[in-house]
């Protein structure tokens, strides 16, 4: 029953926090902003510190005794500024992992450290724990109490029925999108390849028309001395088509997720053909761009 509750509790701050999310992002960016890594109105994370924060000063032994009005601020503002930034690196970073992809980069912010947190934000979650530790937590221990075990239970399964399903949707949408941008970008050098062997032995210059080219292709066009400008599809001229190709297969899912990523990284080549990182960060973000500009 325990559980239960502290399952309810988890879910109602994961979507205190997505309206927080929300709001702030639309206040800054000046039009509506639906933030969040799953696509329903929840942000995990907040719900992860808010519930374990709640542990700490309510069940842990050095606090047990204690009411929550009784613990010190400066005992609260140390645990929930490091226990923020411990929740914030790691999960940023995990995503990053599997994803290459981040949903907030602090990079622009003072004092971060891989533009996965700052000092800044993790000041502001310390100032949070205080005020959810002296206000929110005192009421929301009555209102669990006063909830009947057996509806406690009918609402959890709800819930975890809902956060089963969204997670799923989401890690599969997502995978998919990262296969998606992977064989585009597959598909492209493959492509060039073939166009450099047809255009190795014609006369003429033709390397002007192109900027830079993933993988491979790059090094045998550099390399080579002379091609038929009729024989080299530009690299803006192709990426852009790919780019459209790849658009016209995403899901709205997919959709919902690139329109919510904040940055991209990838740190080594992802397949066979070798794809610089920054070429496949450049193809995302000019994904990101054509799903952005829909109507």
């Amino acid at each position: 029953m325990f559980i239960c509750k502290l399952f309810i509790e988890f879910m109602v701050y994961s979507f205190l926090g997505w309206i927080y999310e929300c709001t702030y992002c639309t206040v800054k960016e000046g039009h509506w902003a639906n933030r969040g890594f799953l696509f329903g109105p929840i942000c995990p994370i907040y719900g992860t510190g808010a519930v374990t924060c709640s542990l700490v000063f309510g069940y842990l032994p050095i606090f047990r005794d204690m009411h929550y009005k009784d613990v010190p601020l400066w005992q609260i503002f140390v645990i929930c500024a490091v226990g923020s930034f411990i929740l914030e690196y790691g999960t940023s970073y995990l995503l990053e992992k599997r994803f290459h992809a981040v949903w907030w980069d602090y990079q622009d912010m003072p004092l971060n450290i891989n533009g996965r947190v700052c000092v800044p934000a993790t000041v502001g979650f310390g100032v949070a724990g205080i005020l959810c530790t002296k206000f929110v937590f005192p009421v929301a221990e009555n209102i669990k109490a006063a909830i009947h075990p057996m509806v406690a239970e009918v609402i959890a399964l709800l819930l975890m029925a809902y956060l089963a399903a969204d997670m799923v949707l989401t890690v599969s949408s997502l995978i998919q999108l990262l296969a998606i941008v992977e064989g585009a970008m597959n598909e492209f050098d493959v492509r060039m390849e073939k166009t450099v062997q047809t255009a190795a032995e014609a006369p003429g210059k033709a390397i002007g028309t192109i900027s830079s080219v993933p993988g491979k292709a790059k090094d045998v066009i550099l390399a080579a001395p002379g091609k038929a400008r009729e024989a080299i599809i530009s690299y803006e001229e192709a990426i852009k088509d790919k780019v459209s190709a790849s658009a016209a297969r995403l899901n709205f899912r997919q959709e919902y997720e690139l329109k919510n990523i904040k940055n991209f990284r990838f740190r080594t080549p992802t397949f066979k053909f070798k794809v610089s990182p920054e070429k496949m960060i450049d193809f995302y973000k000019r994904l990101q761009d054509n799903v952005k500009s829909k109507k």
